[in-house]
């Protein structure tokens, strides 16, 4: 559950940002603009601790930090678009403030009640 909604929070963000920019969603688009963060973050996370239910927050965007920085290196070379830019720092902040808000949520109703004693 918490990958899923890992990653539906990286698609939100980005179905979020085509549709403010009107764009129309082709595969290409979405193979350019979407999956780069997601595929990383599967990548990245499991090994570092990054799904565990008990990660902190501040933990987890670290690691976010890096997968999304790996993520629009790759976007740049495979897709050959500039590195750069704008959107360069507003991947990185709106996947990560998504990621974080899904993870208070998670975290406060949603995580496995934890055994106390």
């Amino acid at each position: 559950m918490l990958l899923t909604g890992d990653i539906a929070a990286f698609l939100l963000f980005g179905f979020i940002g085509l549709a403010s920019h009107e764009e129309s969603v082709t595969a290409s688009i979405v193979a350019r603009s979407l999956l780069p963060f997601p595929i990383t973050w599967m990548m990245i996370a499991p090994n570092v601790g990054a799904l565990d239910p008990r990660a902190r927050i501040p933990g987890v965007l670290g690691v976010w930090l890096v997968a999304g920085v790996i993520a629009l290196v790759a976007r740049s070379v495979l897709f050959d678009r500039e590195l750069f830019n704008a959107f360069f720092a507003i991947s990185l902040a709106g996947n990560g403030f998504f990621l974080a808000i899904w993870r208070l949520v998670y975290g406060r109703w949603l995580a496995p009640a934890r055994a106390t004693g």
